[in-house]
């Protein structure tokens, strides 16, 4: 990836793709979900096609909104607007789960999250777009719904590293992004423990550092949340709003994601356009286009090593 190498286009999709996501446990093994109702599993060492897998029928809606490996790396996760989601083996390419009524069906890319610790618990966005649906893989039907955690969409959301101030002494602490520029810190069965404006509209991603918390600049690098929707901003906890990047000028950001060590940070927004920006302990350095692709760009992810851009 520093290398910044020719891009590879792999074509098996026949509907606008909506989400990808690389497997936290294999170096090279990757997903995407499409507008076709596909589930496709690739190699990105041999760059090709393993696994085909059709989630919807021909009666539904066949429309993929996000994809998630479970942390495991042995389950990929699939929602779809027909309020679908679908759980797919990776080994055998089968359909383990299919839980209804319980994910969001908005037409652009919806927030799905896998519990980084416990392989068996996943959330997604739920069917009114303002709460959240609480997944155990192992039940037939969802453990728990979150009504109105937000007055808006939600459009992201993430699992917390438990080091941050607010999420320790907690099992799973969860951020979520409203479409009317919310952020909120809240447990999992959904009782609220921080809440911040991030300075913007239309937020659709949202993006904590990825290593253990650190207050201070003092100690190297603190820890922040990145936004984007508008543009991007910076929260540092204790502080607020410490910094703005709006070199996407107009186009709005679709997805944020840092390298494995924080050390740098990559955006894609409408516009097709993916910037690359160097991090340092108080601030963000842009770095410059690193690719430009003729259509929007709505998802995002970086291999476990760095070594590639999906």
């Amino acid at each position: 990836m520093q290398q910044q190498g020719k891009p590879k286009f792999l074509k098996f999709h026949q509907g606008s793709v909506r989400g990808v996501a690389f497997s936290p446990r294999d170096r090279y093994l990757f997903c995407s979900g499409a507008y076709d109702g596909k589930v496709n599993l690739y190699s990105a060492l041999r760059m090709e096609l393993l696994m085909c897998y059709q989630i919807t029928t021909m009666t539904l809606a066949r429309n993929v909104n996000a994809v998630r490996f479970t942390s495991d790396g042995s389950r990929i996760l699939a929602t779809t607007t027909a309020r679908r989601l679908a759980v797919v083996d990776v080994e055998r390419g089968e359909q383990l789960l299919a839980y209804d009524n319980c994910a969001f069906s908005g037409r652009d890319r919806t927030g799905l999250a896998a519990d980084p610790v416990c392989p068996n618990m996943a959330v997604s966005v739920a069917v009114n777009g303002k709460g959240l649906t609480l997944l155990d893989l192992r039940m037939p039907l969802p453990l728990d719904f979150v009504y109105d955690l937000h007055g808006s969409v939600i459009r992201d959301l993430a699992f917390m590293h438990p080091s941050w101030p607010w999420a320790r002494g907690q099992p799973s602490t969860l951020l979520t992004a409203g479409s009317d520029g919310t952020c909120k810190v809240s447990t999992i069965d959904g009782r609220i423990l921080h809440n911040f404006q991030a300075g913007h509209n239309n937020l659709t991603t949202v993006c904590p550092t990825p290593e253990p918390f650190n207050h201070s600049a003092d100690d190297g690098f603190y820890s922040v949340i990145m936004s984007g929707g508008d543009m991007v901003s910076a929260y540092v906890p204790d502080s607020g709003i410490q910094e703005h990047l709006k070199e996407n000028k107009d186009m709005p950001i679709w997805k944020l994601r840092y390298t494995s060590n924080g050390s740098q940070l990559y955006s894609v927004c409408d516009g097709g356009v993916v910037r690359r920006y160097r991090r340092y302990p108080d601030h963000h350095e842009y770095l410059g286009e690193v690719y430009r692709h003729k259509a929007d760009i709505q998802d995002l992810d970086i291999s476990p090593y760095d070594e590639c851009i999906l």
